[in-house]
C-alpha cells in the first residue's frame, strides 16, 4: 500500500460511506416525493409516515453534507470527520500538487452548499427561534442544488482516489506469521484500501429503493 496514514484511510472510508448514504437517501426522495401520482398513491396509504420521512430524509441529507463541509476542527479543540481534515492529514511536501486541488474543490464545494448549511443551522440541527414565530421564512433548498454539491463532493473524493488509490497490492504469507495475524493484516488492508475513482452516482447497492416502495404499494392495493 501507499504512504497515506491508517487514521487517513479511516477517515476517506467513513466519508466515502457517508457519500453513498447521501446519494441513496436523495435517490429516495426523488423516486417517493417528485411526481403527483406518487405523492397522490402515498398520500393515501400512509400520508403521515411518508410526510415524516420526507422531512427525515431532507434533514438528514442536510445534516450529512453540512458535516463534511465543517473545518477541521470545532472550537479549535474537536477534531471533525470532514473534507477538510482529509486536506488536512495529507504530507505538505509529498501531495502538495493533491492539497491545492483539493483545497479549490472544497472551495466550491462551499461556494454551492451555502443554503443546505443554512437549513441546518436554522432548522435540522437547530430551530431558528425568528423561523418557528414566523418572522423569517423558512430555510429552503432544493434537488437541484444537492445534486451539485454531492456531485463537487464525489468529485473530492474522486481526485484523492485517483491520486492515492492502492494499486497492485499483494498479501503475501511467509509462512512464519501466523495465520490469524495474517488473515486479520488481509482484512484490515481491504477494509482501509483506497479505491479506484468511479462516479459515486453510478454505485448502486441496494435493491429496496423507493420504486420498490411503490411497485409493493400498487400491488398491495390492487
Amino acid at each position: 500500500m501507499n504512504n497515506i496514514s491508517k487514521s487517513t484511510r479511516e477517515l476517506y472510508s467513513n466519508i466515502r460511506s457517508e457519500l453513498i448514504g447521501i446519494h441513496y437517501r436523495v435517490l429516495l426522495v426523488r423516486q417517493l416525493f417528485t411526481s403527483q401520482d406518487t405523492n397522490d398513491l402515498l398520500n393515501k396509504t400512509a400520508i403521515r409516515f411518508f410526510t415524516t420521512l420526507k422531512w427525515d430524509l431532507m434533514n438528514t441529507i442536510a445534516i450529512a453534507i453540512s458535516r463534511l463541509t465543517d473545518p477541521a476542527k470545532s472550537f479549535n479543540k474537536f477534531k471533525n470527520a470532514s473534507l477538510q481534515q482529509i486536506i488536512d492529514s495529507l504530507d505538505s511536501v509529498a501531495h502538495s500538487d493533491l492539497i491545492r486541488s483539493l483545497t479549490d474543490i472544497l472551495a466550491q464545494i462551499k461556494a454551492k452548499s451555502s443554503r443546505i448549511e443554512n437549513w441546518r443551522k436554522k432548522w435540522a440541527v437547530h430551530r431558528d427561534f425568528d423561523v418557528v414565530q414566523g418572522h423569517t421564512p423558512m430555510p429552503a433548498t432544493s434537488l437541484n442544488e444537492i445534486d451539485e454539491v454531492f456531485a463537487l463532493i464525489a468529485k473530492f473524493v474522486n481526485e484523492f482516489e485517483r491520486v492515492c488509490q492502492d494499486q497492485g497490492v499483494e498479501y503475501i504469507h511467509d509462512g512464519i506469521e501466523p495465520i490469524e495475524e495474517f488473515a486479520h493484516r488481509v482484512s484490515e488492508g481491504e477494509r482501509l484500501k483506497i479505491y479506484a475513482p468511479i462516479p459515486y452516482e453510478n454505485r448502486h447497492f441496494l435493491p429496496d429503493d423507493g420504486n420498490t416502495i411503490i411497485e409493493l404499494i400498487k400491488k398491495a392495493n390492487s
